[in-house]
Formats: structure tokens, sequence, C-alpha cells
């Protein structure tokens, strides 16, 4: 009796632990689709409504241009119902430094770097589960004729891929 008792014990714990794992190895796939929200700027921030539309569409622009998703959206655009998991991004921007490209030529070692800091949160989109927030940031240090500033606005986006593909959020280049 002891041991039918024993036994029935070690196979609800296997198998509770087999659908956790399974429910994780579902939670861990990569997204197949990204809806990219209009960022937004803490108070206190200068940062134009031109740079947060331009740093929303270098997102968009950069999420598409790699490669990993099948449908890349900006929030409120709608398409074909694309199969798979899809991913809600949106971000705040804390803290932006406008820098030189004057220095950065002239000058350069660091001199006049443009930096953008922001607050990136990823959300589920059928679930509403947060599964990443983090602090990510593009800058701009060097570059032909001091570099340009907008890059670091791509920068943003490349570092939330980065990301994403280090934890399994993002899958490979698609053809």
């Amino acid at each position: 009796m002891k041991f039918a008792k024993y036994l029935l014990l070690s196979v609800s714990v296997s198998m509770s632990c087999a659908v956790a794992t399974f429910g994780q190895a579902a939670a861990n796939q990569p997204y197949n689709a990204v809806e990219v929200a209009k960022f937004t700027v803490r108070q206190g921030i200068e940062f134009s409504d031109k740079d947060v539309t331009e740093l929303t569409n270098a997102t968009l622009s950069n999420f598409r241009n790699s490669k990993r998703f099948a449908s890349v959206l900006l929030a409120g655009e709608s398409s074909a119902p694309v199969e798979g998991r899809r991913v809600r991004v949106s971000g705040e921007v804390i803290k932006y430094v406008k820098g030189s490209q004057a220095k950065r030529y002239l000058i350069g070692m660091g001199a006049g770097k443009t930096k953008i800091i922001v607050d990136v949160k990823l959300t589920d989109a059928s679930t509403g589960e947060v599964v990443l927030q983090q602090t990510v940031d593009g800058d701009v240090t060097w570059g032909v004729f001091g570099g340009d500033s907008d890059k670091a606005k791509g920068g943003v986006a490349d570092e939330i891929i980065r990301e994403m593909k280090k934890r399994g959020l993002a899958g490979d280049k698609r053809n």
C-alpha cells in the first residue's frame, strides 16, 4: 500500500513537471508578429514630437529589416491575420542627449555623443503579460563627417531586437 502511494506521488510530480515544462516551452516560442506603439516621452525630457515620430518609424523599419517577424505594424494598423504569437512594443524616452555632429567630427573620442535611453516594455498581445521590460539605449559616437544623430534612434530598435533574440522572443531571419 505504501509502495502504491509513493508510486502515485512520484507519477503526479513527474506529470506536474512535464506540464510546467510544456507550458514554458510554449511561452518561450519566438513571436511571429510585432505591433509597435508610438513612443512616449517622460516629462521634463526635451524630445520633440518629430523626434518621437522618427524614433517610432526607425523602430518599425529596423524590425521589418531584421526579417525575424512575419508582420510588423504600427499599433492601430490592421492587416491580414498572422499565425503565431504577437507582441506589442512600447517605450518611454527617459533620457536624451542631443550631442553635436561637429564635435564628433572635429574632436572625436566621444565628444559630442548623441544618446537616447528608452524604458521599453514588450507585452504579449493575447495574454497582456509583460514578457520583457528593460532600459535600452542608442547612441552615436562617431561616423563619416561626425555621424548622423538620427542613427541613435535606429540603435534603440537594434538593441530591442538583440534583447528579444537573446531571450528567445525573436526567431531566426526569414528568407
